[in-house]
């Protein structure tokens, strides 16, 4: 007759209780990668569209075309106060829109974007 050691009894016990607890670990683990990489994601998709409207508001704004233009700049100004605006890409946002805003349809059409009690300076540096 073959007796098992204790320790081998032990083990097999603590490995049968622990194994499913392993499992939930394991799963909860690649549920967590997941969510992370879902968000890191979004944030890509949101950055990409912003750009992408960003780019096709400055080329209407640029064109001269005075509809265009009007479009470019109330594209800007809503995408300042749109959730899809992440809070790194504010600033660049707001400086772009004032770069080229203010120069095509003054000072009053970017006032109520920009911050209080900041400065808004028209015209180029060239200007002199």
């Amino acid at each position: 007759m073959f007796v098992i050691p204790t320790w081998i009894s032990v083990v097999g016990v603590i490995v049968t209780v622990l194994s499913p607890f392993l499992a939930l670990g394991g799963v909860a683990l690649g549920a967590y990668l997941t969510r992370k990489s879902d968000r890191e994601l979004d944030v890509w998709r949101h950055r990409e569209e912003t750009m992408r409207m960003v780019r096709w508001s400055v080329e209407q704004i640029l064109d001269g075309d005075e509809a265009g233009t009007d479009a470019g700049v109330v594209t800007l100004r809503s995408l300042m106060r749109s959730e899809l605006l992440q809070p790194e890409d504010y600033d660049l946002v707001a400086a772009l829109t004032a770069a080229v805003a203010i120069d095509r349809v003054g000072q009053a059409a970017y006032a109520d974007i920009a911050e209080e009690g900041a400065d808004v300076v028209e015209g180029d540096s060239a200007d002199g």
